[in-house]
């Protein structure tokens, strides 16, 4: 459901202005603001059940409920843990939930191709044959173009990831194509399409109803960097 985020907002809006309503009314006497956690919870929530089915995505999703979790319990007094000290914990959790599914995406498709303070380029010389690949654009560029590239029949997995950095890739108009991918402080954008700020996610399928030959499939993430998906 391609409205549900607004929906959501909405409730929540309409749910503040019920509160303080009441209240101003004498019928409650409700401190909102010490609910403000359930921004981080919904927030969680929304991306969990509406972002990339990314593994990575998914981490991150779960780790933004517990932290809003943790910060609610500890408004309303059932914790007494600093903020310090919660950040002292999930910090390290964050980068271990990034390390994985940067390492996931290597381990899944068995090739890499860094491009480290440099740029890689990939079809502009001529016909090229694609594989499933990690691509990892580290403070660097990488160009992918997929008009001239021969794909083998079945499934071919590209794995992307930009790190203060940026990957481009364009896809020939009839290719059946199925992507999934999160921002970190960057973007991710599929087909005119995307998500950033600070951790986003998205997902974009085209032309996949009836796939039974060539299927490209992306798994990207973005992280101070921006990844770009478009038809040609």
């Amino acid at each position: 459901m391609k409205d549900r985020p607004n929906i959501m907002f909405a409730l929540v809006v309409i749910a503040v202005g019920v509160v303080l309503l009441l209240n101003n009314l004498g019928q409650t006497d409700i401190n909102i603001f010490a609910y403000w956690p359930l921004l981080i919870i919904i927030w969680g929530l929304q991306s969990l059940l509406t972002g990339s089915r990314n593994a990575g995505a998914i981490g991150l999703s779960l780790f933004i409920i517990i932290l809003g979790v943790v910060l609610q319990a500890r408004s309303l007094g059932f914790l007494t843990i600093n903020i310090v000290r919660i950040l002292e914990i999930f910090f390290p959790l964050f980068l271990i939930i990034i390390g994985i599914s940067l390492l996931t995406g290597r381990l899944h498709t068995g090739r890499g191709t860094t491009a480290f303070l440099g740029g890689v380029e990939r079809g502009k010389s001529g016909a090229w044959q694609l594989e499933s690949e990690a691509y990892l654009a580290f403070m660097g560029g990488i160009d992918l173009d997929l008009s001239t590239a021969v794909l083998p029949e079945g499934e071919t997995v590209l794995d992307l990831t930009a790190i203060m950095g940026g990957i481009d890739v364009r896809v020939p108009a009839d290719l059946p194509v199925s992507a999934d991918g999160f921002a970190i402080l960057g973007g991710v954008e599929f087909f005119g399409k995307g998500s950033g700020g600070i951790i986003g996610s998205t997902r974009n399928e085209q032309n996949t109803a009836e796939t039974q030959g060539k299927l490209l499939k992306i798994q990207a993430r973005a992280i101070m960097g921006g990844i770009d998906l478009k038809r040609i």
